[in-house]
């Protein structure tokens, strides 16, 4: 099946373009005008930088549009986790209206199709989040080749504030986000994570400090030694949302750092959303006795795509050891013989 090919009960599946506008005329969808505008600006940009991606670093979201009888149905999107464009996240559908046909479960399978056969992203990996509880997106997921790599819990502030603040002094020091802190809030990322979910998400430090906002930054012991940190989201699901990170030894120090931190956290009327994995029990805890509760628990999920780049196919990460093992051996002389033959007589 082509890009642009007719699916069953006249469905296509494309790439967002500028004749797709026209088609959000209608009262019920005029309010997506201004954000399919932005996103076709973000995918100009997406292709400008997959041209150039050895001049400028990939950023910009791809958008995919789901159309029926000249009706934009459910839209989903692709953004490039790291500046190298080497993992993308794919963002759940989003649906703006009903198909006469389809299911929005078929809409979700023709829509991954699209992003992981069809599209043009020239990448190897992708990662998608989803609800623990949406078994039916679940399943269509998991058929696509996507294994689960780790249960993430959101949380929120409590709208009651009875959180008591302790004063400290000189504990530990507030940070936020530079070249060097970022290299070492990395390497405490680095030694939590899988050598799998490492290599399918493959960020790297500069992509840490490159995201960096006003609400990152990291926990400093007096000895100046990082001990957690305030990052960016792998796959953020809210628009303010970071991710707690610790080193593998707890501090102790951290029991009155991290609340002190996350409750002077200011937005203004926004709400702010922490990411922490479902295994720390010590940072579910030290969150939970400071007025912040669960608001959401959801699955990522990664997948690794082999494409062909370059006329080359890409190989696995264990066939480029064994080779690069291999490679290095050198043939050794042949090394004489301790047994000598007698001469005929």
């Amino acid at each position: 099946m082509q890009k642009n090919e007719a699916l069953p009960s006249d469905l296509l599946i494309e790439p967002l373009q500028l004749k797709h506008l026209s088609m959000l005329k209608s009262e019920n969808n005029s309010k997506y005008l201004g954000v399919f505008q932005i996103l076709l600006c973000k995918k100009w940009f997406s292709l400008l930088e997959t041209n150039l991606t050895n001049i400028i670093p990939t950023r910009n979201s791809t958008c995919f549009v789901a159309i029926e009888r000249n009706n934009i149905i459910a839209y989903i999107l692709a953004t490039p986790i790291n500046r190298r464009g080497t993992c993308w996240s794919i963002s759940e559908p989003y649906f703006i209206g009903e198909s006469i046909s389809f299911s929005r479960y078929n809409l979700l399978q023709n829509l991954l199709r699209q992003v992981l056969y069809k599209s043009n992203i020239n990448t190897r990996s992708f990662l998608i989040s989803i609800n623990t509880s949406d078994n039916q997106n679940l399943s269509i997921i998991r058929q696509s080749g996507f294994q689960p790599l780790r249960i993430i819990n959101y949380w929120k502030k409590k709208e009651s504030n009875n959180h008591k603040k302790k004063e400290t002094k000189d504990n530990f020091i507030w940070e936020k986000l530079t070249e060097e802190n970022s290299q070492q809030i990395w390497r405490l990322e680095q030694a939590r994570e899988s050598i799998n979910f490492r290599s399918i998400f493959d960020r790297q430090w500069h992509d840490i400090y490159e995201k960096r906002n006003t609400l990152t930054g990291v926990i400093k012991s007096k000895e100046n030694n990082v001990i957690a940190g305030l990052i960016p989201s792998v796959c953020p699901q809210y628009k303010y949302t970071l991710e707690l990170i610790r080193g593998l030894a707890w501090d102790e120090r951290l029991n009155e750092s991290i609340p002190n931190r996350i409750n002077n956290i200011k937005i203004g009327k926004n709400k702010c959303y922490i990411e922490t994995t479902s295994e720390d029990k010590r940072l579910i805890e030290i969150l939970s006795r400071s007025n912040w509760e669960i608001a959401e628990e959801r699955v990522l999920l990664g997948r690794s795509v082999w494409k062909r780049q370059n006329g080359y196919k890409l190989k696995s990460l264990e066939a480029e050891l064994i080779n690069s093992l291999v490679g290095n051996l050198q043939q050794q002389p042949e090394l004489p013989s301790t047994i000598q033959i007698g001469k005929n007589k």
